[in-house]
């Protein structure tokens, strides 16, 4: 699970990196969730198509409800 509510802003370079922690996840067998996402990052993973790939939370105990952490 990776909290992101601390996240202001995410371009282009901020979705690389979480596209390659979801690989290496992915790889390893895990499943990568992201907690803590505010409006304007939920409205960027899914306009990139990002969100089809990890699943976003609005808090840290939703997420972690779904992902067993």
């Amino acid at each position: 699970m990776l909290d992101l509510s601390g996240v202001m802003f995410c371009d282009s370079a901020g979705l690389s990196v979480l596209l390659g922690a979801w690989r290496q996840a992915d790889a390893g067998g895990a499943v990568l969730v992201l907690a803590g996402v505010s409006e304007s990052l939920r409205q960027i993973l899914e306009m990139t198509g990002v969100d089809r790939v990890m699943r976003g939370f609005d808090t840290v105990p939703e997420a972690a409800a779904v992902s067993g952490s």
